[in-house]
C-alpha cells in the first residue's frame, strides 16, 4: 500500500508499506525470493528543473526504510541521502551517503540459526560527460565498510564512441575488492555452522556495438569477459547468532576444507533485429 505525489514543480514524495506472510507463495506464477516480511518505506525528493546560468536541473532525495519479519526480527533498516545535477553542457555528476543499522540476518547459515551483521556505512558517486558528443566519458564509484571492519569498494569506467548517427559502440571495465569478515561457507556434518573472511577481487570487461543498418534492421553485440577469485582465511563457527557482539557471535574454529576459488567465464549475446512489418519484430 502506498501513497505518493508524483507531480508538482519542487516537492515529492512516496510512503510504502508492505507485507507477505509466512505461508505466501506465488512461484507458480513467478520468481519470489522470500516470504515472511514486513516492509516500509519512504521517500522526499526536493529537485529544481529551470536552467540557470550553470545548471540545468538539480535533484535532492532523502530515503529511509525498514523491514522485519512476522518474529519481530529486524532484517534491515537505513537511511539515504543524494543529490544529482545537470550542468548546462548536459555534463553531470551526483553522489549518495548510505547508513544501515544493525540487522538480523535470518537467513545467515542457509537454513540454521540465524545471526546478527554489523551495522555498516557507504558512500557512491558518478560522473557522466555529455553523452551527444562522438566520444563519451561514465565513471562510477562505491566504497563501504562495516562496524567490525569488513570493507568493499568498487569501481566501474566506460567510455562510449559514435562516430555516425547509427552506430555506437561502448567499452567500460569494473574493478571490485570484497573484505569480508565473516562470509558463510558450509554448516558440517558435525553441526558446525562454518563461516572465514573472504579476500575477493573481481575484474570484468564489457563491450557493446549496436548498428542501425536501416531503421527497420538492427545489430547489437555484446560481450563480457569475467574474472573473480576469492581467498578464504580466519576460519570460524557461529556460536551466538542472537549476540550483537561481534566477538561473541562466533569462535575460531579449526577448519580443513578448501573454499578458495578463481571463477573465469566469458559471455556475449549477439542479436539481430528485424521488424519486417509494422508492429512484427523478429529477434535472432
Amino acid at each position: 500500500m502506498g501513497f505518493n505525489k508524483i507531480a508538482g514543480e519542487r516537492v515529492r514524495f512516496s510512503s510504502n508499506v508492505s507485507m507477505k506472510s509466512p505461508g505466501f507463495d506465488v512461484n507458480d506464477l513467478g520468481f519470489q525470493r522470500r516470504a515472511d516480511t514486513r516492509n516500509m518505506s519512504n521517500w522526499l525528493q526536493w529537485r529544481n528543473e529551470r536552467p540557470s546560468k550553470y545548471l540545468r536541473s538539480f535533484r535532492f532525495n532523502l530515503n529511509q526504510w525498514a523491514g522485519w519479519n512476522f518474529d519481530g526480527d529486524l532484517l534491515n533498516s537505513g537511511v539515504n541521502v543524494n543529490a544529482h545535477a545537470t550542468f548546462t553542457n548536459q555534463w553531470s555528476t551526483g553522489m549518495g551517503l548510505n547508513r544501515f543499522a544493525q540487522p538480523f540476518d535470518d537467513r545467515a547459515t542457509r537454513g540454521g540459526p540465524g545471526a546478527f551483521r554489523s551495522a555498516h556505512r557507504s558512500m557512491w558517486a558518478y560522473f557522466n560527460s555529455d553523452g551527444r558528443k562522438p566520444v563519451s566519458v561514465n565513471v562510477f564509484g562505491f566504497v563501504g565498510k562495516e562496524g567490525e571492519g569488513s570493507t568493499n569498494w568498487e569501481i566501474g569506467p566506460e567510455v562510449g564512441f559514435r562516430p555516425t548517427s547509427f552506430i555506437s559502440a561502448s567499452a567500460g571495465m569494473y574493478f571490485g575488492h570484497n573484505d569480508q569478515f565473516s562470509q558463510w561457507i558450509e554448516n558440517t556434518e558435525d553441526g558446525r555452522y562454518v563461516f572465514g573472511r573472504i579476500d575477493q577481487r573481481t575484474v570484468s570487461l564489457t563491450a557493446r556495438l549496436n548498428h542501425t543498418v536501416t531503421p527497420n534492421l538492427s545489430v547489437q553485440l555484446y560481450a563480457q569477459p569475467f574474472v573473480s577469485a576469492g581467498d578464504y582465511g580466519e576460519f570460524k563457527e557461529l556460536v551466538d547468532g542472537r549476540s550483537p557482539d561481534y566477538d561473541r557471535r562466533y569462535a575460531p574454529t579449526d577448519y580443513f576444507g578448501n573454499p578458495d576459488f578463481n571463477y573465469r567465464s566469458f559471455r556475449t549475446t549477439n542479436v539481430v533485429r528485424w521488424e519486417y512489418r509494422p508492429g512484427s519484430t523478429l529477434f535472432v
